[in-house]
Order: C-alpha cells, then sequence, then structure tokens
C-alpha cells in the first residue's frame, strides 16, 4: 500500500434547466466532505488516496475509481445524481498525467 496525494479540479453543472440549485447545492457539498479546499477556488479539492496495485496503470485505474465511487456517492446522498452533471480532472502524486472522469447519468 503506498500513500499519494491528489488534488481534484472539477465542475458540476445541471443536467436540466431548473436544477441550478441542485448543482449550487452539490458543489457547496463537496467542499465539506473531509477533504482539504484551497482558498478562493471554488471547486478544487485536496486528499490523499490508498493505493494497493502494484503498477502504475493499475494504480492510476484505482485511483480513479476510488475518487469517482466517493464522489459519486456523495451525489447519491444529495439525491441530486439525476439532475447535474459532475466532470473531474485528477492529479495523483507519481501517476503521471490528468485523470479526466465524469459522472454523467
Amino acid at each position: 500500500m503506498t500513500k499519494h496525494h491528489f488534488q481534484l479540479a472539477y465542475t458540476i453543472n445541471p443536467r436540466h434547466d431548473g436544477d441550478d440549485d441542485e448543482a449550487a447545492r452539490a458543489r457547496l457539498h463537496l467542499r465539506n466532505i473531509g477533504w482539504d479546499t484551497v482558498d478562493h477556488i471554488e471547486t478544487t479539492l485536496l486528499g490523499v488516496v490508498q493505493l494497493y496495485q502494484s503498477t502504475t496503470a493499475a494504480r492510476v485505474d484505482e485511483a480513479e475509481k476510488q475518487i469517482r465511487d466517493r464522489i459519486h456517492e456523495e451525489l447519491k446522498s444529495l439525491r441530486v445524481v439525476s439532475r447535474v452533471k459532475f466532470h473531474g480532472s485528477l492529479m495523483v502524486d507519481g501517476l503521471g498525467q490528468a485523470i479526466y472522469f465524469s459522472i454523467v447519468p
């Protein structure tokens, strides 16, 4: 197991007209889930992932899955998964280029 620091930059947009409040609520909620925030940058989070895979490619997949699953669970807890679109750019220490992923129903 190795610990890797990460930075997640993201955007959350309404999926349909009238979903602006849900998107704003989701952005605010993600700032309070236990990861660090960056002053004056609303949609950037910092944290640490523990990875168990041995190859870099497998660690990239594992890091993306851990972060994606956490974000998805948080959006589900707010009951906004079907009302917002999440797009993220994830940088993980020691794993190379940015990892892009989306959560769009």
